[in-house]
């Protein structure tokens, strides 16, 4: 993390001198004083969070960019470390266990997103932290964890839309309280935390704005931009209609268009097409997930939460590697059931096939594209490397079969000793199943 910090720090200071930017995170800093001192109004999407999102930010004004850019990557640890360990815990408390092969794989693939996200100044970290706080507070069902994982899930929601998801998973699962209390939530960061740092009406005029520019757009006009991006409705984008899958820069400075498409349909059709293949994946989702749960201290939670941050991925237009930090929670859920010997065969099998094609594949998200030529990048995002792992991922989760209980008792038992009261610890555990 000090190499990468002291790596940021120096691009920033050089590329300060041409007057340009490096990532999203100096973006920022160039754009964030004008909210804060001038009262700017949002214009484009330069901005893409909302007003509460500033405060998180802000503080950050006060360092030059370069220094600014390099506190902001020392501090990622403090994001990325919990949001593990979390994920681990709701696995354990689902029953469930990772061994150590399985949980070195999770780490290599994972380790790609995150340094994404650290070397491209995101902020998916940022709103990856509170919705895993909620997701693991909502493991335990109980009044006070609910208020807890409501506020943490519309905290979330209010750094990025797309945990919205996860709002309507718990609608789906009846729980109201918490479904109350992220309602709550949302008032609670969007209009009056703002209101005490910006006046309420400078808060209310930077909410219109930046809803009419990140979500009206997006939702009701279905603007489609040129964004390469690593979702569903962009590589349907790419593949059906005369859209551009990526663009280079040529010597002379002109732009030249490369394309990867099958069929040449108009762009209303294909956003349709993307719309209604998100709406058939949802309908398989809620049919895979009719099961009733009588607790959520069980695996099936951990394979649920890991199936919703997939199609939280796959749905939005903006998707790139490094909002793949979400993948987490299907890493967890694969590496669960490739570890549980409770699993049926088939399942393990298919379980360890996933998260070693996502240890090979991952890696072409780095620099290993270089191999390919200049257009290496490019080419390895037009073709969708991440989504397919996470395709991969959600059919090793939502296929897993565990053992009934007459199968269970033909299991042999272990020598005495410590194994024995693993096994037996892992057993009780799954009764919950």
């Amino acid at each position: 993390m000090i190499v990468l910090a002291v790596q940021a720090h120096n691009k920033v200071a050089h590329e300060m001198t041409r007057q340009a930017h490096i990532d999203a995170f100096d973006s920022y800093m160039q754009i964030l004083p004008g909210f804060l001192h001038q009262h700017k109004p949002y214009t484009n999407d330069d901005f893409p969070l909302p007003p509460f999102a500033m405060l998180f930010i802000a503080p950050f004004t006060f360092l030059s960019r370069p220094d600014a850019q390099m506190a902001w990557v020392l501090i990622k640890p403090l994001f990325f470390i919990p949001i593990f360990y979390l994920c681990l815990s709701m696995v354990r408390r689902g029953g469930g266990a990772i061994g150590p092969v399985a949980l070195g794989l999770i780490m290599i693939v994972w380790f790609f997103p995150v340094i994404g996200d650290i070397q491209e100044g995101q902020m998916n970290l940022l709103m990856l932290l509170p919705l895993t706080i909620a997701l693991w507070l909502a493991q335990d069902q109980t009044p006070r964890s609910d208020i807890g994982a409501g506020l943490m899930l519309a905290m979330a929601v209010c750094i990025k839309v797309t945990p919205l998801a996860f709002v309507a998973y718990f609608v789906f699962r009846r729980r109201w309280r918490l479904v109350v209390w992220t309602l709550a939530g949302g008032v609670l960061w969007l209009l009056v935390i703002p209101a005490v740092f910006f006046g309420w009406d400078q808060n209310v005029a930077w909410l219109g704005q930046w809803g009419n520019i990140m979500i009206v757009e997006y939702v009701l006009h279905g603007t489609v931009k040129f964004t390469n991006g690593e979702s569903i409705p962009e590589l349907i984008t790419r593949l059906f209609s005369h859209q551009p899958a990526w663009q280079i820069i040529t010597a002379n400075g002109s732009k030249q268009n490369h394309y990867m498409n099958i069929l040449n349909l108009s762009l209303g059709t294909v956003r349709l097409m993307g719309r209604l293949v998100l709406l058939a994946i949802a309908a398989i989702g809620i049919v895979w997930a009719g099961r009733r749960l009588s607790s959520q201290h069980c695996r099936r939670y951990v394979m649920e939460i890991a199936c919703v941050g997939l199609f939280m991925l796959w749905a939005s237009e903006r998707t790139w590697v490094a909002h793949y930090v979400l993948l987490i929670f299907a890493l967890m859920a694969a590496g669960m059931i490739a570890s549980d010997e409770l699993a049926r065969t088939s399942s393990r099998r298919l379980a360890w096939a996933a998260l070693i094609f996502a240890a090979i594949l991952m890696p072409w998200t780095s620099n290993l594209d270089d191999v390919l030529g200049p257009q290496g990048r490019d080419m390895v995002v037009s073709v969708d490397v991440v989504l397919w792992i996470s395709f991969y991922l959600a059919l090793a989760i939502i296929t897993a079969q565990f053992r009934d209980r007459a199968e269970r008792a033909t299991i042999p038992a272990p020598a005495p000793g410590w194994g024995l009261y693993r096994r037996y610890k892992t057993l009780n555990a799954a009764s919950s199943l």
